[in-house]
């Protein structure tokens, strides 16, 4: 299987209370600095399970953006495709985590993807055209989104969202979308419905299936997860992990169900609770 991904490869910087975090004050914490962001984080789990994935990703012309890019070559990520942006710094996402691993909150600076311009996509039509499977995120401006569609030219594109804020840019392209991966908040942006019950979370899956998705999976945590197609709608369970940092477990989710993008609803969904599992583990 051969793969493009098109979105951000930033660099993670990730704190980790060492007690309860208490707002206005200086917490101690725990700090790392990782490649990240949500493109590369799917294209790196997809990549560890011996996919051949192409990134396209916009980094800045500086130390941090060839830091990331080496790493990413050191993991079997084909970079070829790189935007190298001499006027724009390489994005960074700052998160803020409590002492259990449960996002606090967070920041991101993503300037770059954002920054991508249509002749700097075209060059590189063939690697988004001839993938067995195309995944975008929605760091990229909706220009560069519909243009990835276009140029896509109706093969499979998975699609995930990101955060709150971003979800506004899939409104008008659900219908050219074939899966949508969000969580609980995005799904219930997007729908306008609050996730409370598991008949309300059905009810926004058929909601963006009735709006032309072919697939979708809302993420809930420890919940698991709920599938939808135009045939039915499933809950699978999450299999329990003691959690230690939360930090990718939605992009690990996004991998798993893009490794089975072509088997059947449950299949599918089954894979990506199973490979955000593994990455739990390895952050336990």
């Amino acid at each position: 299987m051969q793969v493009t991904v098109v979105g951000a490869a930033n660099i993670d910087i990730i704190t980790k209370s060492k007690a309860k975090i208490v707002p206005g004050d200086s917490n101690p914490a725990e700090v790392k600095l990782t490649a990240g962001g949500v493109g590369r984080n799917i294209a790196a789990m997809l990549a560890r399970q011996r996919v051949e994935v192409d990134l396209i990703a916009a980094v800045g012309n500086d130390p941090l953006g060839v830091l990331l890019r080496e790493s990413c070559t050191a993991i079997g990520i084909n970079t070829d495709a790189w935007i190298i942006k001499s006027n724009t710094s390489t994005g960074v996402y700052l998160a803020a985590l409590e002492n259990n691993g449960e996002l606090y909150t967070a920041f991101n600076a993503m300037a770059a993807p954002e920054s991508i311009r249509t002749a700097e996509l075209t060059k590189h039509k063939g690697l988004i055209k001839e993938a067995d499977l195309l995944i975008m995120d929605l760091n990229l401006s909706e220009k560069i989104l519909n243009l990835s569609l276009e140029l896509r030219d109706g093969n499979p594109v998975l699609v995930d969202t990101v955060s709150v804020a971003k979800v506004p840019r899939i409104e008008k392209i659900l219908d050219r979308i074939d899966i949508l991966k969000l969580n609980r908040l995005e799904a219930e942006c997007l729908t306008g419905i609050t996730l409370d019950t598991k008949e309300r979370v059905k009810q926004a899956c058929y909601n963006i299936v009735g709006r032309g998705v072919k697939r979708v999976f809302i993420t809930l945590g420890m919940a698991g997860v709920c599938a939808a197609d135009d045939h039915s709608a499933i809950f699978v369970p999450a299999i329990p992990i003691v959690v230690k940092d939360v930090t990718g477990a939605g992009d690990a989710f996004s991998a798993g169900i893009a490794l089975h993008f072509d088997k059947d609803l449950r299949a599918q969904a089954e894979s990506g609770v199973k490979l955000a599992a593994e990455h739990l583990r390895r952050n336990a």
